[in-house]
């Protein structure tokens, strides 16, 4: 009977992990961001450029307000959009690019570095679904090691290839149960 238990536990946290992957790729990694020089700008220019601090507004609602070199989003800069996402951080080549904040239209919340508009680095991931990840993020998703605590009380710890636990880690259920080893693709091996 616990191995029952135990495998419905592990397709619940596939499942979420599946969920939590669609919902960071569709948003964080979308390049959505708009051509910079469709809309109307507010703010300092050189050798008729955007350059320095300066406002863009789109006709769709999105605004960016930040900093500009050479016509580029460069430096810190903030980023909102009509239906509630929002990104405040650093900026490269019209990239979000280094530290930054990223809260998404469904709720969730990305913390932590970012590479070419993507999650990537060390960062803490709150999910609309109340489940939370903190650790290392590659192209977009979750890969390395981090710890992922579930709104149903379980928690798994170790090394994530792909969203998915992978190599070695440790489940830990509410009830204070363990499960260690190796994982392959959200499986504990053995």
């Amino acid at each position: 009977m616990k191995n029952i238990f135990y495998l419905n536990i592990i397709l619940l946290f596939n499942i979420n992990l599946v969920l939590a992957q669609v919902n960071v790729v569709n948003q964080a990694s979308s390049g959505v961001i708009g051509d910079v020089d469709k809309g109307e700008y507010e703010g300092n220019l050189k050798d008729g450029l955007y350059h320095g601090k300066g406002k863009l507004s789109f006709n769709d609602g999105r605004i960016y307000e930040g900093e500009f070199v050479e016509g580029l989003r460069n430096g810190y800069g903030v980023f909102t959009t009509s239906n509630g996402e929002k990104y405040e951080g650093d900026w490269k080549d019209n990239y979000k690019h280094g530290n930054g904040t990223q809260v998404f239209s469904d709720g969730g919340v990305y913390e932590g570095q970012f590479q070419f508009s993507k999650p990537h680095g060390n960062g803490k991931m709150k999910f609309n679904t109340g489940d939370e990840y903190t650790g290392q993020f590659n192209n977009g998703a979750i890969n390395g090691s981090g710890k992922m605590v579930y709104n149903n009380g379980n928690i798994y710890e170790g090394k994530f290839k792909n969203w998915k636990p992978h190599g070695q880690g440790t489940l830990t259920l509410p009830d204070g149960t363990k499960m260690s080893g190796d994982w392959k693709k959200g499986k504990l091996k053995g």
